[in-house]
């Protein structure tokens, strides 16, 4: 029978029936770049918020909207999310600054030469900004003795310093970031912690237009919860609660054997402890290198066992932790190094955040994919059919 081209699609009713959607696709694409090319100046800081947004989401916000929720069950879902982001912000808000308190303190040595400093800071009084300074390149100076292998730069630290605490003024600081779209940190957390607040209160929403996309069954939407609430709360764990656990042991234990003053230990052993694993059981050796150059074998070697022995006694407890969670799986650990490492790398402090907040990222992604092609269920789906 001859092919009179009757069966053949039309081209052009092909054509008409697709080009409705190719416009609807190309005027999405169109003005998500625009909106892209706008937002492009505070990228950094939009990035910065919606890590901590991932990473603080299920530890932080959800324990007090569920507070929130019990206490004021009244309350409309929105306005009950607005109240629990307010709370949830200045909690971590509280936990910043109580930081920043207390290393302050530290350096300073006391706690009304703190207070004043931080009035002074805000209204940027040039004295006492010299003075903050000038303790600050002290106490590095201790650390850059301490721990040589760092290979501190004392001139670019002093020059970073100065040109950071240039930028405390409150109004001028903020001023300047919006006029000139420049400025420095107080500025740009100023607007990851706006960020933070916004991403906390209508984060649910989008989260929920995104799952009500995906054809996921409801128990599939709850296990994928669950494991995004027990990842996330594996790498604020495993990685910041981790490294506060190491400085916080190696700084007690230099503290107690070599006389080493804890405040100078502990940021810098917390930060080398950021490297899993690596990072924790070579924090102590230029401490005992110390003690070992100054005729005390007996401190060094008893700095180096202890530090040994509090590290594998907390690496054993983190495990125990994961191993609940259902997150120590030993590919988690490896990408977490990697991630924190290319992160400082890549985007200095902020990398602490970005990099695991990446990690989680993909995470999230592949266990959406488990859910919605059954990877892993292949065996069970074998089973069942075999059974009937």
């Amino acid at each position: 029978m001859p092919d009179d081209g009757s069966h053949r699609t039309d081209p052009r009713a092909l054509l008409r029936s697709w080009l409705p959607h190719m416009a609807v696709i190309g005027l999405v694409l169109a003005a998500v770049w625009w909106l892209l090319v706008v937002i492009a100046p505070v990228r950094e800081a939009l990035l910065l918020a919606a890590s901590l947004t991932v990473l603080t989401y299920p530890v932080v916000f959800s324990p007090i909207d569920h507070l929130v929720l019990l206490w004021f069950p009244q309350l409309a879902e929105d306005k009950r999310r607005y109240v629990s982001a307010i709370i949830a912000t200045a909690a971590v808000i509280a936990a910043v600054l109580g930081l920043l308190l207390g290393l302050m303190w530290a350096v300073i040595g006391s706690l009304t030469g703190t207070l004043q400093t931080l009035v002074g800071l805000a209204i940027h009084d040039p004295q006492i900004v010299a003075r903050l300074v000038d303790l600050v390149m002290e106490r590095v100076g201790t650390i850059a003795r301490l721990y040589p292998d760092l290979h501190l730069d004392l001139g670019h630290v002093r020059t970073a310093l100065t040109d950071a605490l240039a930028q405390t003024a409150v109004g001028s600081a903020m001023l300047g970031y919006l006029v000139t779209g420049t400025g420095g940190l107080l500025a740009q957390a100023a607007l990851t912690l706006v960020t933070l607040f916004y991403l906390y209160s209508q984060g649910p929403r989008l989260v929920e237009m995104m799952l009500a996309a995906l054809p996921l069954t409801q128990s599939q939407v709850v296990q994928l919860r669950a494991n995004f609430t027990s990842t996330a709360t594996h790498l604020v764990t495993g990685t910041a609660g981790l490294a506060l656990a190491h400085g916080l042991a190696l700084a007690l234990i230099a503290w107690l054997v070599g006389g080493f003053h804890p405040a100078l230990v502990l940021p810098v052993a917390f930060f080398i402890s950021l490297l899993p694993v690596v990072g924790p059981m070579v924090a102590w050796l230029p401490l005992a290198s110390v003690l070992w150059t100054q005729g005390d074998h007996v401190s060094a070697v008893g700095l180096g066992v202890t530090a040994l022995g509090a590290w594998w006694l907390i690496e054993r407890a983190a495990w125990r932790l994961a191993a609940s969670l259902g997150t120590n799986a030993v590919w988690l650990s490896f990408l977490i190094f990697l991630a924190v490492v290319g992160g400082v790398l890549g985007f200095g402090w902020r990398g602490l955040v970005l990099g695991p907040a990446a990690v989680l990222a993909l995470c999230v992604a592949l266990q959406v994919a488990a859910q919605l092609y059954r990877w892993g269920h292949a065996a069970e789906d074998n089973e069942r059919s075999d059974a009937t």
